[in-house]
């Protein structure tokens, strides 16, 4: 998909000082074979799988870039890939948000590290809360979002409640809103809809998060990319560190991407997905189970925390929620393998 500017300015979000910066330029930017004795590296061969170790890796991740590109439909020039998605939040703040003056939105409840962040760069935080089902209200957001914000997190499907946030609703925040609007999709391969991809062409303000950690079952290799238009992921070249990526990542990375589909086995987490909500609605003591679209379920019961204290005894981990607004006494508990989550159903059901 070809992704081309509207008439909405981008660059007009962008911080001065980022605008005007004259990046890094390293040593493997253009060239990357010959005689190369332009950057310190030892000249003599160190071989591991076929790869040079010797040799700093691709600062512009070309290879990687192309091929993820082609997988998810975009061209080189809408990707970039970092070291797990966070490390494109850090960009995300580095390029839009002032310290101490440009506030960022979070739609709560959702993934933690969108507000860690913030508190990192220190911008203010406006704290918006997601409807009765877990959903977006874009026309209440923009009644209500101070003039100072700068940029708004979205999850979707949503962590930690697993449902998807309306389509149309973030669309109309897109369009009417006039700055950044991120659109972490984490979880998308495991749900029934489309990637908001196709939109990047008429919202030049949308930029999408997704990762390697979840359905491509790479969550060692720390790698995550943003697609977004052609004019923010050149600033995100700007900002990143030059060789933020090692050639083993990139290298790991392109294999996962071969046969992803097979390896990741996204129909047995959803099959198992359906069963285990199955399983937990039947349990007298769940209160809620809540839809998702995930790989995992969020469920409410009776003094959750202890509950958690129980299975982590048996070595079952799971992860308490009760502290975010509006999930008091929840818990969300990762599809696993059918053995075990007979083991989490069983151990759960003695412990409530």
């Amino acid at each position: 998909m070809e992704t081309e500017s509207s008439n909405m300015d981008i660059t007009r979000l962008i911080r001065p000082n980022i605008l005007n910066l004259k990046p890094y330029r390293c040593a493997r930017d253009k060239i990357q074979e010959g005689i190369l004795l332009d950057a310190n590296e030892n000249p003599y061969s160190c071989l591991w799988g076929g790869m040079l170790l010797n040799r700093y890796p691709d600062p512009q991740q070309r290879k990687i870039r192309s091929v993820l590109a082609s997988h998810v439909g975009v061209k080189i020039k809408n990707i970039i890939v970092g070291v797990g998605s966070d490390e494109v939040l850090d960009w995300i703040f580095k390029i839009f948000c002032r310290p101490e003056r440009d506030r960022v939105a979070i739609a709560q409840p959702t993934y933690g590290m969108y507000h860690i962040m913030a508190e990192v760069y220190g911008n203010p935080v406006f704290n918006f809360f997601l409807d009765e089902r877990y959903d977006f209200d874009a026309e209440r957001f923009l009644e209500v979002v101070p003039d100072d914000t700068k940029v708004l997190f979205l999850c979707s499907p949503n962590n930690p409640t697993g449902n998807l946030i309306s389509r149309d609703q973030i669309l109309k925040v897109c369009e009417e809103w006039g700055k950044v609007v991120v659109v972490d999709e984490a979880y998308i391969e495991f749900s029934r809809r489309k990637s908001l991809v196709s939109e990047l062409s008429i919202h030049p303000n949308l930029i999408i998060l997704r990762t390697f950690s979840k359905a491509l079952g790479r969550a060692a290799l720390r790698l995550g990319y943003a697609v977004a238009s052609p004019e923010i992921i050149q600033h995100f070249l700007k900002v990143k560190a030059p060789y933020n990526l090692s050639t083993i990542t990139m290298e790991s990375g392109l294999q996962a991407l071969v046969n992803w589909r097979k390896e990741s086995h996204l129909e047995d987490i959803q099959r198992e997905r359906e069963r285990l909500c199955k399983r937990l609605r039947g349990l007298l003591q769940i209160e809620v189970v809540f839809p998702s679209q995930a790989n995992f379920l969020l469920f409410r019961c009776p003094d959750a925390s202890e509950i958690c204290d129980v299975l982590l005894e048996k070595g079952i981990v799971v992860r308490d929620r009760s502290s975010l607004p509006g999930l008091q006494n929840c818990i969300r508990v990762t599809v696993g393998t059918p053995s075990e989550n007979d083991l989490f159903l069983s151990e759960l059901e003695k412990a409530l």
